[in-house]
């Protein structure tokens, strides 16, 4: 008799949840209510999709409320193993969020106080979209805690506008198995892998193609930090160091500033340890002609105010560039980049006056966009995500697309055989 009620005993032992491992889509019971971990007003569970459709079909997503305490409450997952970057080195996450411009702290603990951090920001509202966060360059086999900070910054009120929906969590290898990248910095070699990183709301930043020459498009935005700018490459930076010494100290790349006819703008540029980013240094150069090419030279013996002085000791590998350093951004000015260099400036492939000026409004758009600029002779091509054709006009400024699925398009103007093209987002 003391054998069976210990095996009834057994058997009424309420059974744990399944190994909790990436990726995560909260389907089949994968993620409980219990499984998430709350900290500071935020509260997190499963719950039915509020939104299904193309863009995630999923039919069950996690939310996380955010209700007072305080401006970093959230919630976090912990997973039965590590996360290995060694070679899936960025996260992505399905995101629902009633907020455009919302920060979104992604942050990974482990043992041993092991702790590291990213930010992104929503570029759509009441709708499903896709962020991504790298940790290249952090250790594998450290951290094993998803920690998510919606809206950080900011105290909850429990209302809509505090309510946050997730899903699809996962790691994956943006590079293809590309090269990583490194000086000289061209974008031209399709055998490197190319990006580019926003920060403090800066961009959307993009590597785009211009008659088969390839350059990096800046939007400093209305709603980025004085200090907004863009890392080139990812958190991981260059495949070697910066050749840095006390008697070779300059950096070079091609600037060309649209939009206004503003000159002596500030460039800021950063170069830093990809591990320790405490060690950095920073200098300026300044625009001289608006509307067209021209090479701006980056001493860092010549360090910008209130920075740190140069060390040559430290190991440089990771760049970063800020324009109009100090001021608010702009969206009606355009900023591009190309051909960083170390030593001595490159010669620039691409002619000083291939752009015209168009802008795209609005964007995101619901139905209609205008483009401004055209002519009337203009070839129109807009492509989806995969590069299917979905639409083809000339010379028109309106364009109705409100028989078109939600989600990205990539909108390319063609005249006298150049080409300009947008990414453009239907709400």
């Amino acid at each position: 008799m003391k054998n069976i009620f210990i095996l009834f005993f057994l058997f009424c032992i309420p059974t744990t949840n399944a190994q909790i491992s990436l990726p995560i889509d909260f389907e089949n019971e994968q993620i409980l209510n219990e499984d998430f971990i709350n900290f500071n007003g935020g509260t997190g569970s499963v719950v039915y999709n509020p939104q299904i459709d193309d863009n995630n079909p999923s039919e069950n997503v996690g939310v996380i409320i955010r209700d007072g305490g305080d401006i970093w409450a959230g919630s976090y997952i912990e997973l039965n193993n590590y996360l290995d970057f060694s070679t899936n080195t960025h996260i992505s996450m399905s995101i629902y969020t009633p907020i455009s411009g919302l920060m979104v702290k992604f942050k990974l603990e482990g043992d041993n106080d092991a702790q590291t951090e990213r930010d992104a920001y929503t570029t759509l509202s009441n709708d499903w979209e896709t962020l991504s966060w790298s940790f290249a360059g952090e250790a594998s086999n450290t951290y094993n805690k998803l920690v998510l900070m919606f809206d950080f910054g900011n105290v909850g009120d429990g209302s809509v506008n505090s309510t946050f929906y997730f899903d699809n969590i996962t790691t994956y290898d943006p590079s293809g198995g590309l090269n990583q990248i490194d000086l000289p910095v061209t974008f031209e070699d399709p055998e490197v892998y190319y990006s580019v990183i926003d920060f403090e709301g800066n961009g959307p930043s993009t590597i785009v193609e211009e008659e088969g020459n390839h350059y990096v498009q800046v939007i400093k935005n209305d709603e980025s930090g004085t200090s907004a700018g863009v890392t080139i490459g990812t958190e991981e930076g260059f495949a070697t160091n910066i050749p840095i010494t006390s008697s070779d100290t300059k950096m070079y790349a091609h600037v060309y500033v649209e939009g206004t006819t503003q000159t002596g703008i500030p460039v800021r540029f950063k170069i830093e340890n990809s591990n320790d980013p405490t060690q950095s240094v920073e200098t300026e150069a300044f625009t001289s002609v608006a509307g067209e090419w021209e090479v701006l030279e980056f001493d860092f013996s010549n360090e910008a105010t209130g920075t740190a002085a140069l060390n040559t000791s430290y190991p440089f590998n990771k760049a970063s560039m800020f324009f109009n350093f100090g001021a608010s951004g702009d969206n009606e000015i355009i900023y591009r980049f190309d051909n960083v260099s170390f030593g001595s400036p490159m010669s620039l492939s691409i002619s000083d006056n291939i752009f015209t000026y168009y802008k795209i409004y609005p964007n995101p758009f619901i139905d209609k966009i205008n483009i401004i600029g055209v002519d009337g002779t203009e070839k129109i091509i807009i492509n989806d995500l995969l590069g299917k054709e979905v639409y083809r006009g000339v010379g028109v400024n309106i364009i109705n697309f409100s028989d078109f699925a939600k989600g990205s398009y990539f909108l390319t103007l063609s005249k006298d055989n150049k080409s300009h093209t947008f990414k453009i987002i239907k709400k």
